[in-house]
């Protein structure tokens, strides 16, 4: 398809997007840009479908729309007001919290929620790659303020454990963070290898988890941590993520917290190339399997 949308431009995607045919038509072209092919009998021959937008198979007269079998199939607000809430929800900077979503589009804060979580799903890479080269590496606590649980407590906070690439003279790679169980040195050690390939070089304060797997036979490069000087770059992004958090969604439980951990690896990682984000999330809603709110719930448990 050559006529795809690029940009992050409110004015120019209302032009483009103006009614319910102009959505179907750009899902059409994306959903059967390689042919059409029955998606219970693999037949490619098709005759005329309900509407427009719908393809019928001629041999076992399946009749499927644009929508069905994607992350779009089952929503019950119409396809341009999805359009609005995707494009408003990548274009942001920093994005939007349901609430603001749901004012502007016109749409209940819960439907504004669960697609939203939609939109987390599909930020989400089913192979990440692993970051490589020179990597900071440090662990943190997200979660508000415990009266009598000061310190690294984790009764009432969420361990984190992040890596950044770094590209020297103050310039950073991509970025990897996951939610962990504690701060373990068995538990970080299987999150640093989930998250950075096995040549990169680590760099690491000298928490005591980290001298251990370095002893282990690691390449860490440890130093005493200055206040955050020595790992600077990965301070940072820690102090940005938290203020992200605060400033933009106000608060966040411990049950979707990777789903926000992950909309932030996908938007710092794309944010020299934002314009085509827009077209990246809905590449991956039509190439995914529907999924409930129930489903994507669970996902988070």
């Amino acid at each position: 398809m050559d006529d795809l949308f690029y940009g992050i431009n409110a004015i120019e995607f209302g032009k483009r997007f103006r009614c319910q045919a102009d959505c179907q038509a750009y899902l059409y072209a994306i959903k059967w840009k390689n042919g059409y092919a029955c998606k219970f009998c693999g037949c490619r021959d098709e005759i005329k479908g309900r509407t427009s937008f719908h393809r019928r198979c001629k041999d076992c007269r399946y009749d499927e729309s644009v929508l069905c079998n994607t992350l779009f199939e089952g929503m019950r607000m119409s396809i341009l007001k999805a359009f609005h809430l995707l494009f408003r929800t990548i274009s942001k900077k920093k994005g939007m919290s349901s609430v603001e979503l749901a004012t502007e589009v016109g749409v209940q804060q819960k439907t504004a929620w669960k697609f939203k979580l939609k939109i987390k799903n599909a930020m989400v890479q089913q192979s990440q790659k692993k970051l490589e080269g020179s990597v900071q590496v440090d662990e943190t606590l997200v979660g508000g303020y415990s009266k009598g649980n000061p310190g690294r407590s984790l009764e009432t906070k969420s361990a984190v454990l992040l890596a950044l690439e770094d590209l020297g003279d103050g310039k950073t790679g991509n970025i990897r963070m996951e939610v962990i169980e504690d701060f373990s040195a068995d538990i970080i050690k299987i999150g640093i290898e989930n998250m950075i390939a096995e040549t990169a070089t680590l760099k690491t304060d000298k928490f005591k988890s980290y001298l251990k797997i370095k002893k282990d036979g690691k390449d860490i490069e440890t130093g005493l941590s200055n206040k955050g000087a020595f790992l600077d770059q990965l301070h940072k992004q820690i102090m940005c993520f938290k203020n992200w958090l605060r400033g933009t969604h106000h608060s966040c439980s411990a049950q979707y917290l990777q789903t926000y951990l992950d909309e932030y690896n996908f938007r710092f990682n794309r944010r020299n190339n934002r314009a085509s984000i827009f077209n990246s999330i809905i590449f991956r809603f039509m190439n995914a399997v529907p999924k409930t709110y129930a489903d994507l719930k669970a996902k988070c448990v």
